[in-house]
């Protein structure tokens, strides 16, 4: 069990009682899914990694190949540290019967009796659908088996509807949680970002980090292999994504920041409204090194409000679909 964790500040997750760090561990990428081949000694060191510096949130999901699996087995061999996480998971099914065995699936998997924050993942769209789902999420509730409920909000797009699709889970007072992409690149979520703190709904971020793309490892002219999602971007506009991750690089991630991981996670944390981000990485540098962000002075005002400005609208760009 790790024991050079250090304390780092935590939120309340909305009004569920729960705290959570400022950074949590989003598990896609370790469940070798989406993001090519992990093996199983890097995905134990990302989480360790992320432990040891501090870190609480967990962030998995049954469609994320291994994740839930590879996190159980890593929590069993570690007595003692399942009471000092917050887990969350995720489950896309609508069909009622099918939710209960997807729950089922995702405990066996994490080798727990109750998940902290269950969200629904892609949450549907239809209003009687959503309240049926809602209808047998909060019978999970009442059984025990999951403490809190959130709707993880659609990607890989962010658009007006999804923006109106937040308002409407906010609205139907029933969900805990929110997680919605939240990056310097995109940041039309922060429309709603004020009525989820007013209904005492969390905000996660995911997606900082723009798939790795504003790490600055891809130069133009990169491409991915076959099975990486990246590859849904076509070449052109990844070109011109990765043209704008240079000139943001260059004219931004300079003394006193280390490198432009840290400065947009930076970033992304001075949103006050924003509970937590969700990072990840493959191996524990690439996790030790996001983590570190945390550590990294704030981005100046007058900075932070040129960038916010520039970047209005700018989710066309990112938005791998046209939309």
């Amino acid at each position: 069990m790790p024991t050079s964790a250090k304390n780092l500040e935590k939120r309340d997750l909305g009004r569920t009682g729960l705290q959570i760090t400022r950074l949590g561990f989003g598990a896609w990428a370790i469940g070798s899914r989406g993001y090519g081949k992990v093996e199983r000694g890097d995905a134990e060191a990302a989480l360790e990694a992320y432990i040891n510096a501090g870190g609480n949130f967990i962030d998995t999901a049954r469609g994320y190949g291994d994740s839930e699996k590879i996190i159980g087995e890593f929590l069993q061999a570690r007595p003692g540290l399942r009471e000092k996480l917050v887990i969350a998971s995720k489950l896309g099914m609508h069909d009622p019967q099918e939710l209960r065995e997807g729950l089922q699936t995702s405990l066996e998997n994490l080798q727990v009796d109750t998940i902290d924050l269950m969200y629904l993942h892609s949450p549907p769209d239809d209003e009687s659908t959503m309240n049926a789902v809602l209808d047998v999420f909060e019978e999970f509730q009442a059984r025990g088996k999951i403490r809190a409920i959130g709707a993880s909000v659609k990607g890989p797009n962010v658009t007006r509807h999804t923006v109106q699709l937040c308002r409407q889970y906010i609205n139907t007072g029933r969900v805990d949680a929110l997680q919605v992409i939240f990056s310097v690149f995109r940041q039309k979520n922060l429309e709603m970002f004020e009525e989820a703190e007013n209904a005492g709904v969390a905000v996660v971020g995911r997606t900082a980090l723009e798939s790795g793309f504003l790490t600055g490892k891809y130069t133009p002219g990169h491409s991915f292999k076959e099975g990486d999602h990246r590859r849904r971007w076509s070449q052109e506009k990844l070109n011109t994504i990765l043209q704008e991750v240079e000139r943001l690089g260059n004219e931004h991630a300079k003394a006193p920041y280390r490198s432009l991981t840290h400065f947009v996670l930076r970033y992304v944390l001075e949103e006050p409204r924003l509970t937590s981000m969700l990072v990840g990485g493959k191996n524990a540098r690439q996790v030790e090194e996001q983590m570190s962000a945390l550590h990294s002075p704030a981005v100046a005002d007058e900075q932070f409000q040129a960038l916010r400005e520039h970047y209005r609208g700018f989710e066309q760009l990112l938005n791998p679909q046209d939309a």
